[in-house]
């Protein structure tokens, strides 16, 4: 659970400085146009993949057990002519 909780930190850091731009030197943050930006696919998407990696990493295999299957052996003994 631990190894999960920190792949899920260094993976947001790693999304949060790759989604933000530079600011420009003396100029306002931007309020606007980072409310305009259309960036709610990519959360979504990635908010999506952390939920199927977590799935697909606890989900343990759920293999069945495998089914008995008789096996019949027919052996024959003789001479050949």
């Amino acid at each position: 659970m631990r190894t999960i909780s920190t792949f899920v930190i260094v993976i947001s850091l790693v999304a949060s400085s790759a989604w933000a731009g530079p600011l420009a030197p003396g100029k306002p943050a931007g309020v606007r146009q980072a409310q305009d930006s259309s960036k709610e696919w990519l959360v979504l998407g990635g908010i999506g993949a952390v939920a199927a990696g977590v799935l697909i990493a606890t989900s343990g295999g759920g293999h069945d057990a495998p089914v008995n299957q008789v096996v019949t052996v027919v052996t024959t003994t003789g001479t050949a002519t």
